[in-house]
């Protein structure tokens, strides 16, 4: 069938301006137009772009925090606790409330009593808008067993009071998970229904592929039975977590995996990538600096990385030698080093991923380019708001204004995908380009403007940049000829407005 669209203000990715136009699509890719349609759709000069695409983000994770209360709106101590004792009342068969995702720049201890004051004899957990951090009430210690004893740990931490006791400020994964692994299973009906409320969620914004950037054993079997039964809608890649502790074990269990998604063959689930936690985050003052934190749970200290050296290097050469591209997290200027080290040290034949980026040291800048990494960022940090106010202090504010080097990447020649790292932040790709532009909240003052990108850079980098970093010939984000016809409408054309308005552009239509 030839479907031809008339009158599109067609934008076809890359260095193209845009231009009206008619085009057809065949079979599902786009084509010249020629001979007769069997259907024609006129656009009437809608802006036509290729579909977003997002290189960092978590849809099982957020479709399993829809099922809980959420309080990523909430702007006061008091008002988390009448959403969290709201819930308790209205739904008393919960066993956990896990909840998401608290702003950690409000006026509040965050301690355990204060959740306490408003669920006491179930079990409370909060996610931090960073999700590398816990907040939990005294119930919820008790039941992981962290209320009087604190377990060793390689990396993250309990956080004390002066008499020994855990304030209910739990750090990163090592530590996160003795009580995440508490809370009851979800049905495999349950986790199918979370990720059919991901998808929908991610179509809503135009987007057509992600990268889940943190597979765990047992998640990716719910990716195998969605494609099974036809409810995978959204392409989507997976990259299995690295553990430092049982990584080795677990890579024949991610080839195991792989084998059966491979075998299954179905064009919207594939296995391409390794996720290593090179850090953690500034919020929690977990992320590895060059330089010492100046206030804060780690003053003095320079953070913590996750992986000895000599462990990750020989973790991303095992995940290298098995065809896998490497997927490193790193966030501080001493984490991204190292991510550099390591690529420069394995080079791997897939160029790698260094995602969120941070914080860059100018001499680590250029080797961006030099090793041929794609630099994810997240726009949507690229702005003044509760998260990046909350590591003023133990940052300081001159680190704070370098971090987020769209430019300056771009400038240097490096390769750059943009991601969102939902649900830490929204898959809105729209919001996240004005982000990228204006580098302030909507209505707000800029911030750091000379790192802003321009419409077609960040129009770029959520199109055909991730189908670079995912290699990705077959879908490459544009629309060419012989190009996948996945495109959207738009109510605007974002080259033409004023950089403010941006904020206002709306997705119209959605062709995937």
């Amino acid at each position: 069938m030839r479907t031809r669209y008339l009158n599109a203000l067609l934008w076809r990715g890359g260095d193209t301006r845009p231009t009206l136009c008619d085009f057809d699509v065949v079979d599902g890719r786009v084509t010249s137009t020629e001979g007769l349609a069997d259907l024609n759709v006129d656009l009437a000069g809608a802006f036509t772009m290729p579909a977003f695409r997002d290189g960092h983000c978590h849809p099982l994770f957020a479709g399993r925090e829809h099922v809980g209360p959420d309080v990523t709106e909430a702007k006061s101590l008091a008002e988390i606790q009448s959403l969290i004792s709201s819930y308790a009342s209205l739904n008393p068969e919960v066993i956990w409330i896990d909840a998401a995702a608290y702003d950690p720049s409000i006026a509040a201890n965050f301690h355990r009593s204060e959740l306490d004051s408003a669920v006491l004899d179930q079990p409370v957990v909060l996610h931090s808008s960073d999700h590398h951090t816990l907040w939990v009430n005294t119930k919820a210690l008790e039941l992981s067993g962290l209320l009087h004893k604190i377990p060793a740990l390689s990396a993250g931490s309990i956080d004390i009071d002066e008499q020994g006791i855990p304030t209910g400020i739990i750090r990163e994964w090592e530590a996160m998970q003795f009580v995440m692994s508490k809370l009851p299973a979800l049905t495999i009906e349950q986790e199918l229904d979370c990720l059919d409320w991901a998808q929908a969620e991610l179509l809503r914004y135009g987007i057509a592929e992600v990268q889940d950037a943190w597979i765990d054993p047992g998640m990716a079997e719910i990716y195998l039975e969605s494609a099974r039964r036809g409810r995978l809608k959204v392409r989507i890649n997976l990259a299995f977590r690295a553990d430092p502790a049982s990584w080795l074990e677990d890579f024949d269990y991610f080839d195991m995996m792989r084998a059966e998604v491979t075998a299954q063959n179905n064009s919207n689930l594939h296995v391409y990538a390794i996720k290593f936690f090179v850090d953690g985050v500034l919020g929690s003052s977990t992320a590895s600096l060059l330089e010492p934190y100046v206030a804060g749970p780690k003053v003095h200290t320079h953070g913590e990385q996750v992986w000895p050296k000599v462990a990750l290097l020989a973790a991303a050469a095992e995940a290298t030698a098995r065809g896998y591209q490497l997927h490193l997290h790193a966030i501080g200027d001493a984490a991204v080093r190292t991510a550099l080290d390591v690529i420069e040290t394995v080079s791997p034949k897939i160029a790698a991923v260094i995602a969120h980026a941070e914080l860059i040291s100018d001499v680590d800048l250029p080797r961006f380019a030099e090793l041929n990494i794609t630099a994810n960022l997240q726009p949507l940090w690229a702005r003044e708001d509760g998260q990046l106010m909350s590591c003023v202090p133990q940052v300081d504010r001159v680190r704070i204004d370098k971090l987020y080097r769209m430019r300056d990447l771009l400038s240097s020649a490096a390769r750059l995908a943009f991601g969102s790292d939902w649900p830490v932040s929204s898959p809105n790709a729209l919001t996240g380009v004005a982000t990228a532009v204006n580098r302030c909240l909507p209505g707000g003052s800029s911030w750091t403007i000379g790192q802003a990108v321009t419409v077609k850079e960040a129009l770029n980098a959520y199109t055909n940049g991730v189908a670079a970093q995912l290699s990705n010939s077959e879908r490459p984000g544009t629309l060419f000829p012989g190009d996948r016809a996945e495109f959207i409408t738009l109510s605007q054309n974002p080259f033409e407005v004023l950089p403010a308005r941006l904020f206002e552009i709306q997705i119209t239509q959605i062709y995937l």
